[in-house]
Order: C-alpha cells, then sequence, then structure tokens
C-alpha cells in the first residue's frame, strides 16, 4: 500500500469488507491467499515480541478471523522454537468458511489437536500451561452484543489474566466505534490486517496496535473511498509552517484572545500562553479595565485591549464593536475561554462567533452560547470549533453518553451542521471537516488530564490560523502537537501551564523525527 499523505486511511467495518472484495474477486486475489498471508504476518510479530514464549492458546473463531487463527497455530509450531500451540474453537463450525475449513484441515495434517469451547470447565483446561493468548474469535464482521458461550469464552480469556494479542481487532470491540459489543478483551498487542479499522482509532484500548502488510493493492483501497485516517507524525509533520530567518515577531500573525472572566482568568492566560509556546508572534487580550492587573502581572509576554466595565470582571454585548474591530485587525481570533455564561457574554459570543471576518476558534463558553442552536453558528471566514463531549451534546440537543457511543458521528454532524471544522476532544480526539473528512489524532493521553489543558489547546490553534493555516490543516496538526506535549510530561499529569511549556519541545521533536511508517511487513501506527 502506498503510503496516504493524510496517515493511515480506517476504514468502518462495511468499508473493510468492501476492499476485500474488490481485491478477491476484481484482481483475482484469492481469499486463502489473504488468509495465509494474514496468519503469517501475525505469527511473525508474536515470535518477535514474544521470543520466550512456548505455549500458546490460539482462541479461534468459526468466522475468517477463526481461520487467520488456524495459519497462526500452524505456523508457529512449523517455526522451529519449539513452540506447541493449542488451539480452541466452537463446539459448532456449521458456518465456516471454505477457506478457513482449508486450514483447519492444514492444522489437523500437522497433528495440531484442536479444542473445544464448551463451557467454562474446557476453556480452562485448555488454558492451563499457556503463556499466551491469541485471541482470533471475532473480526471486523462482529454487529451485535456478545452472549452465551461466546461472552463466557471472552471472559475466561480475559480472566486467565495472560498476554493477549488480537488478530485484526479485539473481540468484542465493535470495528466502527471501539465500543465494547457487551465485553471486549483489551490485548497487549493488537496485529490489524492490511489496514487499522476505525473502531481501533476511537479506543485507546487495543494496547499497541501494529499493521500487518497482507498485500491488499492500493486500488482497491482507493475505489472504497475511505473518509476517515488515523494522523500519523508524518502526516502532521507535513503541516508543520516554516519560519524563516528574516522573520520577526509580525512575521509570525497576532491573535486576540477574548475570555477571562473574573474567577476564570486563567482560561484566557493558559490560551494565551499556549499560543506564544505555539510559535505565534504576538498576542492580544481583551481585558476589562478591573481584570487588566492580574493579566498583565500573569503574561507579561501578552498585550492588552482594555475594555470599560463596571467592576463586574465580564465582557459582554456592549464591548462587541470594539472587539469586533479589533478582531479584524488581527490574523486570528481565539474566542471562549473562561468567558462565563452570563447572558451578556452569551451575546458578545454569538456576535463574534458569526460576523468576524477572521479564522477563529470557537470554544468552551463561546460554544456554550449556542446550546441547541448549532445551526446558527455560522460564519463566512474559516471556524474551529472545540467542544469536549459535554458540549458537544449540548450542541447537537443530545446527551454524552450519545456523543460517545458515536464519536466519529457526531463530530461529522457538528462539523456539517456549523459548516466549522470540529475537534470533538476526547482520549482520541476527531477532527471533523464540513466534507464529512475524520483524522483521529493518536497523541495525547493521561497527561492531558488537567484542568485547563483544553485552554492551551485553543490557543495552539490559534496560533496556527495566525500563522496562515487552514483550518482543516490547523486543526490536525495543533491537536497532535499539543498532545505530544502532553506524552512528552509525566503520565500522572501535571499543570497546564507546564503543558504549554513543553510545546516548543513538542515541536522540535515533529520536525527532527524520520518519516514514520517505513515500508516493511509490520508498521506501526504513529
Amino acid at each position: 500500500m502506498s503510503r496516504d499523505p493524510r496517515g493511515w486511511p480506517c476504514p468502518t467495518g462495511a468499508e473493510m469488507r468492501a476492499i476485500d472484495a474488490d481485491a478477491i474477486a476484481r484482481l483475482g486475489i484469492p481469499g486463502r491467499t489473504l488468509m495465509e498471508s494474514a496468519g503469517r504476518a501475525v505469527a511473525e510479530a508474536i515470535a518477535r515480541r514474544y521470543p520466550e514464549k512456548c505455549r500458546p492458546l490460539v482462541a479461534c473463531g468459526s468466522g475468517n478471523n477463526g481461520g487467520d487463527g488456524y495459519v497462526i497455530a500452524r505456523v508457529l509450531a512449523s517455526q522451529g522454537r519449539g513452540v506447541v500451540p493449542r488451539v480452541l474453537e466452537p463446539a459448532r463450525l456449521e458456518r465456516q468458511s471454505p477457506e478457513s475449513k482449508a486450514n483447519r484441515d492444514l492444522l489437523a495434517a500437522a497433528g495440531i489437536e484442536c479444542l473445544r469451547a464448551e463451557g467454562a470447565t474446557e476453556i480452562r483446561a485448555a488454558l492451563a500451561g499457556c503463556d499466551l493468548i491469541v485471541d482470533a474469535v471475532f473480526g471486523v464482521g462482529l454487529d451485535r452484543p456478545i452472549e452465551g458461550t461466546a461472552a463466557l469464552l471472552l471472559r475466561e480469556l480475559a480472566g486467565s489474566r495472560l498476554p493477549i494479542v488480537a488478530v485484526d481487532l479485539p473481540s468484542g470491540m465493535s470495528s466502527d466505534t471501539g465500543l465494547p459489543l457487551g465485553f471486549a478483551l483489551e490485548p497487549e498487542l493488537t496485529v490489524t490486517l492490511g489496514l487499522p479499522k476505525l473502531g481501533l482509532g476511537l479506543a485507546p484500548s487495543a494496547g499497541e496496535v501494529l499493521v500487518a502488510d497482507i498485500g491488499l493493492p492500493s486500488d482497491s483501497i482507493e475505489r472504497a473511498n475511505v473518509r476517515a485516517h488515523m494522523l500519523t507524525r508524518a502526516a502532521a509533520r507535513a503541516f508543520l509552517p516554516s519560519r524563516p530567518l528574516g522573520g520577526h515577531k509580525g512575521t509570525f500573525g497576532h491573535a486576540l484572545v477574548v475570555g477571562g472572566a473574573l474567577g476564570k482568568t486563567g482560561a484566557a492566560l493558559l490560551a494565551a500562553h499556549g499560543a506564544l509556546r505555539a510559535g505565534i508572534g504576538l498576542v492580544t487580550l481583551a481585558a476589562p479595565r478591573s481584570l487588566v492587573p492580574i493579566f498583565a502581572s500573569q503574561l507579561a509576554e501578552a498585550m492588552c485591549l482594555v475594555l470599560e466595565d463596571s467592576g463586574s470582571g465580564e465582557l459582554a454585548a456592549a464591548h462587541a464593536p470594539e472587539i469586533r474591530r479589533e478582531a479584524e485587525a488581527r490574523d486570528a481570533l481565539v474566542l471562549g475561554p473562561g468567558l462565563g455564561q452570563s447572558e451578556g457574554a452569551a451575546v458578545l459570543a454569538r456576535e463574534l462567533a458569526t460576523k468576524v471576518g477572521v479564522a477563529a476558534v470557537v470554544d468552551a463558553d463561546a460554544l456554550n452560547a449556542f446550546a441547541g442552536a448549532l445551526d446558527s453558528l455560522r460564519a463566512s471566514a474559516p471556524r474551529i470549533l472545540t467542544p469536549h463531549p459535554g458540549e458537544a451534546a449540548r450542541l447537537l440537543g443530545s446527551d454524552t453518553a450519545a456523543v460517545q457511543a458515536d464519536r466519529a458521528g457526531a463530530a461529522r454532524a457538528l462539523a456539517s451542521r456549523s459548516n466549522a471544522v470540529v475537534v470533538l476532544k476526547g482520549a482520541r480526539t476527531v477532527v471533523a471537516n464540513p466534507a464529512g473528512e475524520l483524522s483521529i489524532n493518536l497523541t495525547g493521553g493521561p497527561g492531558l488530564a488537567a484542568g485547563g489543558s483544553g485552554d492551551v489547546l485553543a490557543g495552539v490553534l490559534g496560533a496556527l490560523l495566525a500563522r496562515g493555516l487552514t483550518a482543516w490543516d490547523a486543526a490536525r496538526l495543533g491537536v497532535h502537537l499539543h498532545g505530544l506535549a502532553g506524552d512528552l510530561g509525566p503520565a500522572q499529569g501535571g499543570l497546564a501551564s507546564e503543558l504549554a511549556a513543553r510545546l516548543p519541545s513538542a515541536w522540535q521533536s515533529l520536525a527532527s523525527e524520520e518519516a514514520a511508517n517505513e515500508p516493511g511487513t509490520l508498521r506501526p501506527l504513529a
């Protein structure tokens, strides 16, 4: 497969089946050849990662995923490493494909016994003495909650506490949402076949993910018109703007940050800090006069647009004309961090979000001003919306559980209805554009679990807009850099200001790394 400049295509289950079918029917690649390639690639990965394991249990299902498992067991046994695999299969095999049945017959010819998963006693007996589990029970075809003996099998495998290697997709995981269909295994390693599936990108519970090249032709992938991609380091690096030696502070953009009501000044300060650390030339904070001493004392590098107030420390509708003039003289607007949720602040947010004629990030309280009125959040200039799941639910008139149940669908709905680029924050941040394209970010984790980290992200995005990136490119690069800065810090978290301080290191790390996804049979996602 040729390298995609957008990152890894990550198809849904239906798209992956269409890719396989096209390769088999139109290009004449036998299904058994794909199964053999898949099984050998997974066996290779197991031999590399677990060279000391000699008694794996290969748990096979009745579909093609189980056929891959039969190949894996046969190949592991033939490697000359003294590996003696056990194979566990369903009690009934009525629905086996011809390819899967042929590989089961080859396994029998090699003298490897297939044990039946009749119940808990038989499953535990098969597990006894094993040191590794190969999960080849369910693949991308699973579309309903697991129950009965299959659910029992997965729970017994998980309860064994043995390391698990998943084939293509952890059994029980939805290939489209990444959520468990009743119950899902959480492996140490997933070797996904041909392409990573959309669910793998959305869920961080699949362990380390390797992509096995099984010979899928690039034109079969292109014909599927996959609209979701996982952003790799190589793809993110391509968005990095240049920083010419002759540049000066005016070369690198000027952003206006509007937010930071009394009691929430830290949010606006963190956004400004994030913008400055992301390489912008100049930042101005729109500040009520009563709060100027706070802003000036905490961030000497930022300027203030001083606005009259009654001592309330809030920005309100009356400030809209002056802020709008200031914003339209700048390169980008960051609107919402700590703005407050008074009616005056909401009126101001609606005015600026829809009418300011420069690129803008609409964040936090500015998003809440459009709760239940998402369709009115449209503007002629580029916009990046940055909701967390709760804010997304309010915008969509839904609830957080519904957003989390279909993060890809929620992000697409938000982008389509607002005609904006959307950054749906979460354990795996999803970026969507109005055309329905998705980019899933793989950086970030527990290091971002600190109050104010989202404010820093808003500033990063504003800086990239001010430097001339499109909203789509700024959003993809911004979430990647922000997550990378989190990854460079302690896993137990830290301060959002410390996260902002690591942004230059994240930028340097991304710029200096060699291209990822070099050719090879097994390639990491990142």
